[in-house]
């Protein structure tokens, strides 16, 4: 669903000009380059991914990704137009320094979309066994980009009604303890319904933000004119 909404903010933010491909993208946290094939239609993808584990040497992307982390040791010689992280904050110990490296890469006027997990009250079993740092709100992702100096021009929650089933999944941890364990994916019929419910709220709340959610998705910019 996180790509869903992506797809849509590339095409609104590039008006006609997403249709020309011509946009160079930054996939952070790419993994094998699942989403590259969606992002293709705006542009040339580059990807990075920190765990090799998840890399494919056969895969079709592979020449196209970095293994390595996203810090100041990564400089792919080109700057972006889009720079995309879903969910890869909460996987990074000082956030502040992955965002302020994100802005180099930047062409002026280039434009970062992140989503993040929202509210610790949400934590659960599966942010303890995915080693998440943890989860954001509105208020501590702008104190991060302000250390990192990047100009956030939106933010909104997202996937409201997961956050009552997240949270009710904290309150069955709190009251029957479990181990931290691998998350297993429901049923087709469940996981349709998953996915519709997704849609309708998406459609929905299209004109008016929720203040809370499961999830935080922010946009910034950066401001840097263009010299001539």
């Amino acid at each position: 669903m996180h790509k869903r909404f992506i797809l849509r903010t590339l095409r609104q933010r590039n008006g006609q000009s997403w249709r020309a491909g011509n946009h160079q993208i930054l996939d952070v946290g790419c993994g094998d380059g699942l989403f590259f094939p969606k992002l293709q239609q705006f542009g040339a993808v580059t990807g990075i991914e920190p765990d090799q584990r998840l890399l494919n040497a056969q895969g079709p992307y592979y020449s196209a990704i970095h293994q390595g982390p996203f810090d100041e040791t990564y400089q792919p010689g080109t700057h972006f137009d889009w720079i995309i992280m879903l969910d890869v904050l909460k996987h990074i110990a000082t956030p502040e320094t992955a965002l302020a490296h994100a802005v180099t890469l930047l062409k002026p006027g280039g434009k970062l979309l992140i989503t993040a997990p929202a509210f610790n009250l949400l934590w659960t079993c599966h942010d303890d066994f995915n080693h998440h740092y943890t989860r954001y709100t509105k208020t501590t992702v702008r104190n991060v980009a302000t250390s990192a100096a990047i100009p956030i021009t939106s933010m909104s929650y997202a996937f409201h009604w997961t956050f009552v089933a997240k949270l009710l999944i904290r309150l069955r941890e709190k009251w029957f303890p479990t181990s931290p364990r691998p998350a297993t994916l429901p049923n087709s019929p469940v996981n349709t319904i998953c996915q519709t419910l997704c849609v309708l709220e998406q459609h929905l709340t299209s004109w008016f933000h929720i203040p809370f959610g499961s999830s935080l998705v922010i946009k910034a910019e950066d401001t840097r004119t263009i010299e001539v």
